[in-house]
């Protein structure tokens, strides 16, 4: 199944009633991100204030930078983040912000969502946290975020890039899939009367398949607007279609960009059919991993988060960096 056929579930839109008489609201009610991360941060880089998602930010063990795809934020990544802080809460640290003109990041000029800006802006917010880095850090990037993850990589501005790591992002069916998505864009409702039907309604139009996850990153992904009668909707907070224009940017290259970055790579998709040909030849050739998830949708972080997780986890202990002691001389031996 190609991006394409996976945004129109097999090719046929099945979008569920907005609302309904029967809505349980106790079901629907957003979870609060302190669950997930230990902390946000308010970075200030260049004309843009990034909300950063952050745990274990005193360990000295790897870090793990996730970033969200078009439309989505840092929270997509909520319960990926609690599970690898599961595995060694001591040891790891996860940092997950929100893009430009996403989540709770503001500032100018942020209509600009183009590549290049994307990868200055990630660049701009990890250098800031982690000056003159010297642990393991692995990226990872789902969907647009892939593409921003790689060329960071690929671009060598990071210190001590360990791994790079895309979810469910291919070039070519990407690139197969740009036509379709405004009508895609347009099915979606306009508005929401409250948070919990937003969140019923990524739930059960299989956007979302973990109610859980569904519960903590969808708040952030619309914001209220008050109607000429006064009522308040729930407005999507990245209009999406006005990035139109940035689409073959994100995507134009990705295969390559993604083999050539000077880092150990791993590709986590929900099928083997999104392979490219040119990804197909390189992952034949050894030159990254391939981790199949099928059981997901397109957000595979938030379907399967303990799957992505421990794939992560996997992934940085078999490419870490090797801890050999430095031999001394006999005569500086004790």
């Amino acid at each position: 199944m190609d991006l394409r056929q996976h945004i129109f579930k097999a090719r046929n839109i099945l979008l569920p009633p907005l609302e309904s008489a029967a809505d349980d609201a106790e079901q629907f009610t957003p979870l609060e991100w302190s669950t997930y991360f230990e902390s946000r941060q308010a970075l200030v880089v260049g004309d843009t204030t990034f909300n950063v998602y952050c745990s274990g930010l005193s360990n000295t063990g790897p870090i793990f930078v996730l970033h969200h795809g078009a439309g989505h934020s840092g929270l997509t990544f909520g319960l990926v983040a609690r599970h690898i802080l599961s595995n060694n809460a001591s040891g790891f640290t996860v940092v997950a912000p929100d893009a430009r003109d996403h989540g709770n990041t503001a500032g100018a000029n942020q209509e600009d969502l183009s590549l290049e800006r994307l990868v200055d802006d990630f660049v701009g917010v990890i250098q800031s946290m982690f000056p003159n880095n010297t642990r393991d850090m692995v990226l990872v990037g789902h969907s647009m975020g892939g593409a921003v993850v790689a060329h960071a990589a690929a671009s060598k501005r990071l210190g001590n890039v360990t791994g790079l790591i895309l979810i469910d992002i291919v070039e070519g069916s990407a690139m197969d899939s740009l036509s379709s998505i405004p009508t895609f864009i347009h099915a979606r409702p306009k508005s929401f009367t409250s948070v919990e039907s937003a969140i019923k309604w990524h739930i059960e139009s299989g956007a979302i398949q973990s109610t859980e996850s569904a519960r903590l990153s969808v708040p952030t992904l619309i914001v209220p607007t008050t109607r000429e009668d006064g009522s308040i909707a729930w407005t999507w907070r990245t209009q999406l279609l006005p990035t139109e224009k940035y689409w073959h940017g994100w995507y134009s290259g990705l295969s390559k960009t993604f083999i050539s970055a000077p880092t150990a790579k791993l590709l986590v998709l929900a099928g083997t059919d999104r392979l490219d040909k040119e990804l197909l030849i390189a992952q034949m050739q050894g030159k990254f991993q391939l981790e199949l998830l099928p059981a997901a949708g397109h957000t595979i972080q938030e379907d399967l988060p303990n799957r992505v997780g421990d794939a992560l986890v996997s992934f940085w202990r078999r490419n870490q960096r090797a801890n050999i002691p430095v031999r001394r001389p006999d005569s500086q031996l004790p």
